[in-house]
């Protein structure tokens, strides 16, 4: 009996000195969960060789684009610039006793016969000061002489092309915070094709934009036939500036 209790309690220590070994391989510290998780998101940013790419979660801005701008010292007015085909300048001979532009941008449409004469028909954008010959008293007037300025515009410029004017907008806008009214309009050539015509209707604008105190109001006139991309005189318009 004795020998038995021997050989169990041998058996005994034998075993336990082995799981005191077995045990003694296993590091004592853990490393904390929060660490571990934290170490695996900056190796995930590091590219295998050692370069760390930092991640921002701010999208990128686009670049603001930036056009070309007609700046008319004289109104004030400054507007975008047209690409090709359309050139810097508002063509002189559209100058009389009743308009003085100062600044704009033109490009040819076409040519057209009239008189006699065969002449480049074109679609402008123009800025200028009224003119005396139209009354103004202030912001009050600004609706009658955008419509007064419409009514001369029209035989000056379209009286020797047949045509028919329709009024497509008249209304209140604002121009860099100064109050402002537009007429816009369309011409449209029922029999243009016989003068040489290669479109039938063109649309056109104009903005009178009062500047305050004693500055005579700033003009800005736009006309645009169809096959030059009647949307430019949205695009003119919207980019109206008082400088």
């Amino acid at each position: 009996m004795l020998w038995l209790l021997t050989v169990v309690t041998t058996a005994v220590v034998v075993v336990l000195a082995l799981f005191v070994k077995d045990i003694s391989r296993v590091p004592t510290v853990a490393q904390p969960a929060a660490l571990s998780a934290s170490a695996r998101t900056l190796d995930r940013g590091t590219t295998s060789g050692g370069t760390r790419h930092q991640v921002s979660s701010r999208h990128s801005r686009p670049a603001v684009v930036s056009h070309p701008q007609v700046t008319d010292s004289a109104s004030g007015l400054s507007y975008q610039r047209l690409p090709s085909p359309w050139s810097q300048g508002c063509p002189a001979d559209l100058n009389t006793s009743m308009f003085n532009w100062s600044a704009g941008e033109n490009a040819v449409a076409g040519r057209v016969s009239m008189g006699g004469s065969v002449i480049d028909w074109h679609g402008l954008a123009c800025s200028g000061q009224l003119q005396q010959q139209f009354a103004y008293g202030g912001p009050t007037d600004l609706e009658p002489t955008a419509m007064s300025l419409v009514s001369a515009l029209d035989p000056a410029y379209y009286g020797g092309v047949q045509h028919s004017r329709t009024i497509e907008d008249s209304s209140a806008m604002q121009v860099s915070g100064h109050l402002a009214w537009i007429v816009k309009f369309e011409m449209t050539y029922p029999d243009g094709a016989s003068q040489g015509l290669t479109w039938s209707s063109e649309l056109g604008a104009v903005v009178v934009v009062d500047l305050g105190g004693s500055q005579a109001p700033a003009v800005f006139y736009v006309s645009v036939p169809a096959n030059l991309g009647t949307q430019n005189v949205a695009t003119l318009i919207d980019s109206l500036r008082v400088s």
